[in-house]
């Protein structure tokens, strides 16, 4: 049986400008397909399972050939497998997304189309200019500014001649002809004229002037492309409405697995952070084995089940689930939590935290434990194969206690590029390391050169991240006194 295929708008840039729907349809696809220039965020929510396939092309330079997406999209279908083909924009705003769903349709695939904001008016509205103004445009006209080939030019007489704003996209590198061919037309070299690079996204700048003049300004602006030129009255008005380059926000690179990247983020985005995800490390639930299947299903011999980490809630119920566990038979345990975000995940799966300390560090939690426990009870702490910390000695000078292995932490070492890009490039203002495998993973990623690191400021969410940071050659500029999140994040307020 055939899969389906969905044509998804990822908008211009901002990962927060993508559809409800195309987001929850992109959580759940076994194969994307993805454009050059889509968000990274949007890239990561893919489930664990989903094979990613990179199609992006650049001027001169196509990642894979438009003839061979086609082709792609329609085998991975035939499998039988749900295909989200996300496009940059909108997919029927010069996307070639119509080519696609024809071709598909032809050959007997479903095919759904997700609508995605257009550049066309997200990228003027970022810049503080509206398409329409009832002072100075009552329409607005979009143009491709990449020909498909040398004949199908621009028919400038025509263009020329409309009252409304103009908007080309595309067409960075054939800006001259733009102009030239709007003035030989006739059009008044003094209307105003603007061109925004890389529009809604943290790279987004805009130089304005006139059609006579915008060339010489983008050169002394350094502007680069992708570009949006944008021609007409109703460029006046990003005087009074440019909010989003004049109050640009800080970023903070999000290193966690990017499975837990989005909770991270939108406490970022709550707190006027732009969180730009780059995962270096990943977290892999433990197959069953026989010795960890035996600890889950007695499970109910325990006294306490001490959690370190979300992680460790979750790959516990997870396993738990699998092997046919009840949860009632958990009614009578205690729970002990390293910190509010374990103890919040916890409570998701309905059990309440008996113990949570003050300070979010594991000699912390261990020595709280040990003031209640008795040479009676008996402690399971199911946590990170590479978890190496006095936790279990605490609490072993007290009862017995059983480690258990539950998940890997897996370091990524394929984003190193994509890391090197984003620090080099000066887009990240700060790094926080939110465990100890954060930042091991971020120095084998970059093989150990942290010259890169001069641009950016460095958070250690704990002492324990803070040790493993200077052992690792990486001074921490910050240090969040509340060891979760948000003192991560109120630590960057205060520098901000």
């Amino acid at each position: 049986m055939n899969g389906k295929v969905y044509l998804i708008g990822a908008g211009p840039g901002d990962y927060g400008l993508i559809t409800l729907k195309g987001l929850q349809l992109i959580e759940t696809a076994d194969v994307l397909v993805y454009d050059r220039l889509i968000n990274e965020n949007l890239i990561y929510r893919t489930p664990a399972r989903c094979e990613k396939i990179y199609v992006g092309k650049q001027a001169a330079n196509h990642a894979m050939p438009q003839d061979q997406i086609n082709e792609t999209l329609y085998q991975k279908a035939k499998e039988g497998k749900t295909v989200v083909r996300l496009k940059g924009g909108d997919p029927y705003v010069f996307g070639r997304g119509g080519e696609e769903g024809i071709y598909l349709a032809e050959r007997g695939i479903p095919v759904e189309i997700v609508p995605g904001i257009t550049s066309s008016i997200a990228g003027p509205c970022y810049a503080g200019i509206p398409v329409t103004h009832r002072d100075w445009a009552s329409s607005f006209h979009v143009f491709t500014g990449n020909f498909k080939d040398e004949i199908r030019g621009l028919n400038f007489k025509n263009i020329a001649e409309l009252e409304g704003t103009l908007v080309f996209l595309m067409g960075f590198g054939n800006l001259d002809y733009i102009t030239e061919g709007l003035i030989g037309a006739g059009k008044d070299p003094e209307t105003p004229m603007a061109v925004i690079s890389h529009a809604t996204t943290r790279r987004q700048k805009t130089a304005v002037g006139t059609i006579a003049t915008i060339r010489k300004i983008c050169e002394e602006e350094q502007l680069t492309p992708p570009a949006i030129s944008l021609v007409g009255d109703v460029v006046k008005c990003r005087e009074y409405l440019n909010f989003f380059e004049t109050r640009r926000k800080k970023s903070a690179l999000i290193l966690r697995d990017a499975r837990q990247s989005d909770i991270f983020a939108k406490k970022l985005l709550a707190d006027d952070f732009e969180p730009v995800v780059c995962p270096i490390i990943e977290i892999e639930k433990r197959d069953a084995s026989p010795e960890l299947k035996s600890a889950i299903e007695n499970a109910a011999s325990y006294s306490w089940i001490v959690f370190t980490s979300p992680n460790g809630v979750k790959a516990f119920f997870e396993l738990m689930k699998e092997s046919g566990g009840d949860l009632r038979s958990l009614g009578h345990i205690r729970f002990a939590c390293i910190g509010k975000a374990t103890a919040e995940l916890l409570a998701n799966v309905g059990f309440k935290a008996d113990l949570v300390p003050e300070k979010q560090v594991s000699d912390a939690l261990g020595e709280a434990l040990k003031e209640r426990l008795t040479a009676d009870d008996r402690v399971m702490v199911p946590r990170s194969a590479i978890a190496n910390n006095r936790l279990i000695d605490i609490v072993g000078e007290v009862c017995p206690v059983d480690d258990i292995k539950i998940y890997d932490t897996r370091i990524r070492t394929e984003n190193e590029d994509q890391l090197r890009a984003l620090l080099s490039g000066g887009e990240i203002d700060y790094i926080p390391f939110t465990s100890a495998s954060t930042v091991e993973g971020f120095v084998k990623a970059l093989n150990g050169d942290l010259s890169c690191l001069e641009k950016a400021k460095t958070v250690a969410i704990g002492p324990i991240t803070e040790k493993k940071m200077l052992k690792l050659n990486i001074k921490p500029d910050l240090v969040a006194a509340d060891h979760s999140l948000e003192g991560v994040i109120e630590a960057m307020k205060g520098d901000r």
